[in-house]
């Protein structure tokens, strides 16, 4: 079976959510028109970091929970717009947003995944938090989901999820075929060189090492443009489970696009002698639950 799978490589639009929800709207036609079957928007593209970023650097705590209360719910208004646009063009969309705290409680940040039928299938909620722009004002996720639609079983995540091969593998022990990953990676603002993040986004979160280790097509999905001051890169990836990558972004805070590419998913080998998941030996593995030796020392909420 062929699908059509496309990563929205574009950015919101600063200080205007309903400009940037009309955006993504905008671009969901656009796959539509282009035959897509699945698509995926980056990390937080609703409403973006502009508004947290300059309420933290204030300072002030009051500016800050009111950014944060005025963060949109899972379900809710954008959300409502974006399954409308998923049914109308048929279109499993996984959506990348900072969705409002439940219950009173603190925000997210979230991957929403829409049936083409405009329901909410999965809501993954990021499990390693970013410090600085995420910890500790944000919540941490605590659940690693597979679904199952008409184009295969799904898995999806959020950025910093993919830095840990723990959490690929589990998705994939789940079942998962693809992995959908909303990410906003950009380069470092000075001191810090510039290419450090660029580094960590190429061998880490989009690594063509965590498709062919499991035996999964991945579609990865970066922001591009200027955001919160910070140019985010772009380079979004399509990789084959035997670490190909099948389609790949232009570099660049100006190269908004969408990066398309047709999966034969019933090619889980991708080529290879074998699938590389197929040869572990999970009894031996019972180490990996052992805490790091320095476990004790590190606050996983910073």
């Amino acid at each position: 079976m062929s699908v059509r799978v496309a990563a929205v490589q574009i950015g919101p639009i600063e200080g205007d959510p309903e400009a940037t929800v009309a955006k993504a709207e905008h671009w969901l036609d656009k796959a539509g028109e282009a035959g897509v079957q699945l698509a995926v928007f980056p990390e937080g593209y609703l409403p973006g970091y502009t508004e947290i970023q300059e309420a933290k650097q204030s300072g002030s705590e009051d500016a800050l929970a009111e950014v944060l209360g005025s963060l949109e719910p899972i379900p809710g208004p954008a959300t409502d717009r974006i399954a409308a646009k998923a049914r109308e063009h048929e279109t499993l969309v996984a959506f990348g947003m900072l969705a409002r705290g439940e219950n009173g409680g603190r925000p997210t940040n979230a991957s929403v995944l829409f049936g083409a039928d405009g329901s909410i299938v999965n809501v993954h909620r990021k499990v390693h938090l970013t410090p600085a722009y995420e910890a500790p004002d944000f919540d941490s996720g605590a659940e690693f989901n597979v679904t199952d639609t008409p184009i295969g079983p799904l898995g999806n995540m959020v950025c910093a999820d993919f830095t840990l091969p723990e959490t690929s593998r589990v998705l994939a022990i789940k079942g998962a075929r693809i992995l959908c990953g909303s990410v906003a990676a950009f380069y470092l603002p000075p001191p810090e060189p510039r290419e450090n993040l660029r580094h960590l986004y190429d061998y880490s979160h989009t690594s063509p090492t965590r498709a062919l280790d499991n035996s999964v097509f991945m579609v990865m999905a970066n922001m591009c443009g200027i955001n919160a001051g910070l140019e985010f890169f772009g380079v979004s990836r399509i990789i084959a489970p035997s670490g190909k990558i099948l389609a790949q972004g232009a570099e660049g805070a100006g190269n908004e696009e969408l990066v398309i590419a047709d999966l034969d998913i019933a090619d889980l080998d991708g080529g290879m002698p074998f699938r590389m998941i197929d040869r572990r030996r999970p009894d031996l593995y019972g180490d990996l639950l052992t805490p790091n030796p320095d476990a004790a020392s590190v606050d996983w909420r910073r």
